[in-house]
């Protein structure tokens, strides 16, 4: 009996084992990542490898480009115009200004230079175009077209700007016989060019009709006979009051609106024009003192054989000896 029971406890056993065989096993949680993981079943440690992020290489990467600054840049005194720059077939000179009329450039080096017809003007620091005129004393850069030898663009202001040591190539382009001119009034000065009123003050003669209108007519207005009006002060005096910049010289000439009345000289004769120099100072005057005017005869009877002795009509008016008129001699009446 007891046999029986054994044999039959070592079936079930073996059916147990066999029914377990059949059926999955249950799945084994993953190991912590580490240097090493114990597979199961396994005694020695088997080092497994863990990726490593590979390393970021400067050299792949693209340079960055330049960071574009988005302030206005500031150019200090004497720098050069950030304008845009001139294709490298066209030359260049930087210079103080003089004058400009004409279609010609005038530098204070006493260098001239043609022009074209309708030069580009611009601003020299912003390189856009300005309605300014350029003007003595401004600061120019003058751009140069070799197949014409004329400037094409004029970019001007009133800061200083680095000039030029020489001409160099500009050489080609300077007008014949534009050798430099002494200007020994403004040598030695330190002229801002700050405005300066000028008072011009004129006498006239009496000769002069009240209703006569009175002008200063100057060179720099191409000596137009009623550039300046003048007001009336007195009888004789005529007043007015411009402004002008110091360093300013011009020469100016008396009229009464036109060249057929300008004045003329204590000899009554046609006087030299009146030269005037604006100084460094707040104010000037200008006085003129008229004696004559070119028509204040017009009206009588002009000079000519009929009116003075010649050689070929010694008695103009008649008369005895010299064209004095000559009388009979008169006869004494007797008292009565």
């Amino acid at each position: 009996m007891m046999k029986s029971l054994a044999a039959f406890a070592l079936v079930l056993a073996i059916a147990a084992s066999a029914a377990s065989a059949q059926t999955a096993p249950a799945p084994i949680a993953a190991p912590t990542p580490g240097p090493f993981a114990t597979p199961v079943g396994a005694t020695t440690p088997v080092p497994i490898a863990t990726p490593i992020a590979a390393p970021t290489s400067v050299l792949t990467a693209p340079p960055s480009a330049p960071a574009t600054a988005t302030s206005t840049p500031s150019f200090d005194k004497g720098a050069a115009p950030p304008g845009p720059t001139p294709p490298s077939n066209l030359v260049t000179f930087t210079g103080q200004l003089l004058d400009y009329r004409k279609n010609y450039v005038y530098f204070t080096t006493g260098d001239a230079f043609p022009t074209v017809d309708e030069p580009r003007i611009i601003d020299a620091f912003s390189g856009l175009p300005t309605t300014v005129p350029p003007q003595a004393k401004m600061f120019a850069k003058a751009t140069f077209d070799p197949a014409t030898k004329k400037i094409i663009e004029l970019a001007i202001t009133k800061r200083r700007l680095q000039t030029s040591q020489s001409l160099g190539p500009a050489t080609a382009y300077v007008v014949v016989g534009s050798s430099p001119i002494p200007a020994p009034e403004i040598a030695g000065q330190n002229l801002t060019g700050k405005q300066v009123s000028v008072v011009f003050e004129v006498t006239v003669p009496p000769t002069t009709a009240f209703t006569d209108n009175i002008f200063i007519s100057t060179d720099s207005s191409d000596w137009n006979p009623t550039a300046i009006k003048l007001d009336r002060v007195d009888a004789y005096k005529y007043r007015a009051l411009r402004y002008f910049a110091s360093g300013t010289k011009f020469a100016y000439r008396v009229t009464r609106g036109s060249w057929n009345s300008v004045e003329r000289g204590e000899d009554n004769l046609d006087a030299p024009p009146h030269q005037f120099f604006v100084r460094e100072v707040d104010a000037l005057a200008a006085r003129v003192t008229v004696y004559h005017w070119s028509d204040e005869h017009a009206t009588s009877e002009g000079a000519g054989p009929n009116s003075i002795p010649t050689p070929y009509n010694p008695r103009p008016f008649g008369g005895g000896p010299g064209g004095i008129q000559v009388g009979p001699t008169p006869v004494p009446t007797p008292f009565r």
